[in-house]
């Protein structure tokens, strides 16, 4: 006996398994063998031993003749043992009449003659020889039968993991892609429902096409550049990106994309997860919101304080000018009124600046940035008795959006203020180039270092989750967390140390922020009846 037909040939004609769109599955595999063999051959001998060998393995048999192949179901067959020719015959027509499950497939046997070439029997899956002693025959076809009954089961539970997959990939709410790494342009093989359901297009009409369709022409999102270099490094990352549905209204679109290897660890294909978050950015940018014009609030009374004693300045430095003879006095009088009214300039030109919205990102120099804001906080800082160190050592700038990063510069020196008002203390303030440790981009660190009395390890853990506090009444919670937001949009990070140690008590924030941080505006803003619609749950 040998097998003459290799493993991949067999699979092959078993690949041919029409799968339905939606299949039973049990939970467990059962396959139902039919217990009959057919025998085609002219020899009457012959047939009369194997007739008696099958029937001790309690297989019935059944005669099938040559001209009863094209009609004959083969369903109704476990074995078909037959002549070398007529089994290739068998196995052309498996092959154009694909069946269900591999355990309606019957196993093809060739007879041969013991001086028959084995090659002649190619178009089966076994070959025994006759005439041979029964005993040996039958130990050669327990070993056929015990073999392809142990196929048929793999298959089987391969086949219904595979229906398993199918119905999870199906049922699934979240939506899921396909791409095929090995092909130019990486098209999409496979979508599931509920991709179709978010995006309006079929899968008939994504199938062949690159999944940046969805973007249509906004194109340099700063999601799209993470989704660049995790496909460049062929590695799993998450992106948030604008797409558009089929009928043109535009989604958030939380992006999740994993490469799958083969057996060899070659890239063959990615897998996207994809989860509408629209409503998730609208409320997130409704809390931007809602720090924003509580930090217009905190400005307008800061201002209001700040402009105050100035101006009561001028107003009394006015007074003794206009009932003062001495020359020399009254020059030095109009000097100090002109000086207390700079102040004044300076103070409402840096409100103006904090708060006009950036359109477009800009080579910003960091440390001209950080003299404006604390310029703009000097009183503050003088009137608490906090000396502010400044150290300039990076030269060259950060391609930003101004007003956001003012904004974040602007949080950390209030905060170390808030945090050492009770007592003089000291502000360092420093910029250096430096590489981020997270993603190897080269840019600038600003380094916020207080010593105030610290924070607890539960309370660093804890910095920027919204509404999260520590000065009661006195504020939102929605600082850091706003910080954070901005500084991750511009591709870079904030670390924070603190220590309470009574001896060397402070803290440390480190914002990082690349050279070239982020090449598009963001979203604009909700549109003010938006804005308003979601304030109030906050």
């Amino acid at each position: 006996m040998s097998f003459t037909r290799p493993a991949s040939d067999v699979l092959s004609r078993l690949g041919k398994v029409a799968l339905p769109d939606e299949p039973a599955f049990e939970g467990s595999v059962t396959v139902t063998f039919p217990g009959v063999a057919a025998i085609s051959l002219g020899d009457g001998t012959d047939r009369r031993v194997l007739t008696s060998v099958l029937e001790q393995l309690g297989l019935s048999v059944h005669p099938l003749q040559s001209t009863d192949f094209g009609s004959a179901d083969l369903r109704n067959y476990e074995l078909v043992l037959t002549s070398p020719a007529l089994a290739r015959q068998v196995y052309t027509r498996l092959g154009e009449h694909p069946l269900q499950d591999a355990g309606a497939y019957p196993a093809v046997v060739s007879i041969c003659a013991p001086d028959q070439d084995a090659g002649a029997a190619g178009g089966s899956d076994a070959c025994i020889t006759l005439p041979q002693d029964p005993a040996a025959l039958l130990a050669q076809l327990s070993v056929i039968l015990y073999a392809h009954r142990a196929f048929a089961r793999r298959y089987q539970s391969a086949m219904e993991e595979l229906r398993l997959n199918r119905r999870i990939f199906r049922s699934v709410t979240s939506g899921i892609s396909v791409a095929d790494a090995t092909k130019p342009d990486m098209p999409l093989t496979y979508v599931n429902p509920a991709f179709e359901v978010m995006t309006g297009y079929s899968l008939e009409e994504v199938v062949g096409r690159n999944c940046r369709f969805l973007q249509r022409n906004e194109r340099d999102q700063p999601g799209v550049a993470l989704l660049r270099r995790a496909i460049a490094n062929r590695e799993q990352t998450t992106a948030v990106l604008r797409n558009f549905r089929r009928d043109g209204t535009s989604f958030w679109n939380e992006l999740v994309i994993s490469p799958i290897r083969n057996r060899d660890g070659e890239l063959t294909h990615y897998v996207g997860i994809q989860n509408d978050v629209t409503a998730r950015m609208e409320f997130e940018a409704a809390l931007r919101q809602s720090e924003k014009l509580a930090a217009v609030n905190r400005l307008a009374a800061t201002m209001a304080h700040e402009i105050n004693n100035p101006l009561e300045s001028v107003m009394n430095l006015l007074f003794l000018a206009q009932h003062e003879s001495d020359p020399q006095r009254l020059k030095h009088y109009i000097s100090e009124a002109d000086n207390e009214v700079r102040r004044i300039a300076v103070i409402t030109t840096e409100s103006l600046r904090f708060y006009r919205q950036s359109t477009r990102p800009r080579a910003v120099d960091c440390d001209d940035l950080l003299t404006s804001v604390l310029d703009l906080y000097a009183p503050k800082l003088s009137r608490f008795n906090i000396a502010v160190v400044h150290t300039r050592r990076a030269h060259a700038p950060v391609v930003c959006l101004e007003s956001e990063v003012r904004q974040v510069v602007s949080n950390m020196v209030r905060n170390a203020i808030d945090a050492m008002r009770a007592d003089a203390g000291r502000l360092e303030v420093r910029t250096r180039v430096r590489t981020g440790w997270k993603t190897g981009l080269r840019g600038v660190s600003l380094t916020f270092a207080d010593t105030g009395s610290g924070m607890s390890t539960e309370t660093q853990q804890k910095l920027f989750t919204p509404f999260f506090t520590t000065k009661g009444y006195a504020g939102t919670g929605l600082g850091l967390w706003v910080s954070s937001n901005i500084v991750e949009r511009h591709r870079g990070h904030i670390a924070v140390r603190s220590s309470q140690n009574p001896r060397h008590p402070g803290t440390v924030f480190t914002v990082f922020l690349p050279f070239d941080g982020i090449r598009e505006a963001p979203a604009p803003d909700l549109p003010p009846e938006a804005v308003t619609s979601l304030l109030p749950a906050l």
